[in-house]
């Protein structure tokens, strides 16, 4: 039983440094990047998050008591000079805010350009970025961190935010998904032109979307259509089904 128990305790360590390199990481590649080049970074992130099951249920948690479209609107302000934002205290509020936001960017809804230029006015777009870097990634990163090793919120959360209901998902929008995903999985399983690696990685990413689904979050069921999307943009088999699914969430409000 000693034996099970500390390789437990190895493996989770193990889980959690692979997550805490990969955070550094990124960190460090967002920092390095330039504003006209960090759309490739922002992808890369997301793809990486969605692959990693701790950061995954960090954000999971976060998106429970967090919405992004309301954390944006609180953290948004505007006056007869310009355009503020204002990150949330809070370490759920603040991941939950910063990954709906990236999200938008991969997604082309919001332009990462004109988004950073407008809330970071300087005398040029690298400097704009930089102040963007400083103001947001590190302090999101930051936040990240302090979830992943347990330690304490230093700011407590509001009874409006204890209170709070996030939109969810509609059952209807879950059951065509779900049709469509099976569909898609069969597909994957049974395509013998796809070598067995890559054909394993699509299964993955599929059953991961269906699990994803259950929970109903709509900032989880994004990022997992990001990864899905990615991963599976050139399987030309399956491409009717993920048009439909891509058709469902649109109809519904995730994208």
């Amino acid at each position: 039983m000693q034996d099970i128990w500390r390789f437990l305790c190895y493996t989770f360590h193990m889980s959690e440094e692979a997550a805490l390199q990969f955070l550094r990481a990124s960190e460090h590649e967002f920092c390095e990047s330039r504003l006209i080049l960090v759309e490739r970074v922002i992808s890369g992130f997301l793809q990486g998050l969605t692959e990693n099951p701790d950061l995954l249920a960090i954000l999971e948690d976060c998106a429970k008591s967090a919405s992004y479209p309301s954390e944006y609107k609180k953290a948004v302000s505007r006056d007869g000079v310009g355009s503020y934002l204002l990150l949330p205290q809070g370490t759920k509020q603040m991941i939950s805010l910063v990954t709906g936001l990236m999200y938008e960017f991969d997604n082309g809804t919001i332009s990462i350009v004109d988004f950073v230029t407008k809330f970071f006015p300087s005398d040029s777009s690298n400097a704009s970025y930089g102040m963007f870097c400083e103001r947001i990634i590190k302090p999101y990163f930051d936040a990240f961190t302090r979830r992943l090793k347990g330690e304490p919120d230093t700011v407590s959360e509001t009874l409006a935010e204890k209170l709070q209901t996030p939109y969810s998902f509609p059952d209807k929008a879950k059951e065509d998904c779900e049709h469509w995903l099976k569909a898609l999985l069969d597909i994957a399983a049974g395509d013998n032109n796809t070598p067995e690696d890559k054909r394993r990685e699509y299964i993955e990413m599929i059953k991961g979307m269906i699990y994803v689904l259950e929970g109903r979050n709509p900032l989880l069921i994004k990022l997992l259509w990001t990864g899905l999307k990615n991963t599976l943009g050139n399987f030309r088999p399956g491409r009717r089904e993920l048009s439909e699914i891509k058709n469902i969430l649109t109809v519904y409000g995730v994208l």
